[in-house]
């Protein structure tokens, strides 16, 4: 996994793929692809998801991706792929950011990121191999930590999983996801280790 930030932009890129899972709460607007995570869905990877200012980033980021041949395929060719960019966007700005932001990615990775405008968005990523069942309970977690630091607006919350097999409980993945994300987002240190992220 990589991470890359430009102005008003996060874009967490999974080139080969990553499992996550979303939940929603309010009617957060500028979303995108946000069905695809849902366990019944068919695909089963995303291969970035963004977090920005405004809902045109995400674009660059699928632009991006589809020339550098990566996303869920859709014929033999290296070219016939269709990235999976999930995305939210806590305001309306109209500048595409999202490749400048994937060209600055590199491979450190944050425990999480946490953006509020007129509404709000986050993202969590936790070291285990997880279905997309079990990442939607760590991002329902994570978006209780967005309550607990007082971030009461519409918001879409995702969870990535590394694929790294920890044996860390889901439990724990969970309680880990609230605290990281209330600290993130202002709420102050909650206790609690962080399971270390996969370089």
């Amino acid at each position: 996994m990589l991470f890359g930030t430009a102005p008003g932009v996060s874009v967490l890129l999974a080139p080969d793929g990553a499992v996550a899972g979303v939940d929603v709460r309010g009617a957060p607007w500028g979303t995108r692809e946000l069905d695809l995570l849902d366990p019944s869905a068919l695909v089963d990877r995303v291969h970035a998801v963004v977090l920005a200012d405004g809902p045109a980033s995400a674009r660059g980021v699928v632009g991006w991706l589809a020339e550098h041949h990566r996303g869920f395929r859709v014929g033999d060719r290296p070219h016939e792929v269709v990235p999976i960019v999930p995305a939210a966007a806590v305001g309306a700005d109209p500048v595409d950011r999202g490749r400048a932001a994937c060209v600055a990615a590199g491979p450190a990775v944050p425990e999480a990121v946490v953006l509020v405008g007129d509404t709000a968005a986050a993202l969590v990523v936790v070291d285990a191999a997880l279905d997309k069942a079990a990442c939607r309970r760590v991002a329902v977690s994570a978006h209780d930590g967005l309550v607990r630091a007082g971030v009461h607006l519409p918001a879409a919350v995702f969870a990535v999983a590394t694929g790294v097999p920890t044996g860390v409980p889901l439990d724990d993945l969970c309680t880990w996801a609230a605290d990281v994300v209330a600290r993130h987002a202002g709420g102050g240190p909650f206790g609690g280790p962080q399971p270390p992220l996969a370089p």
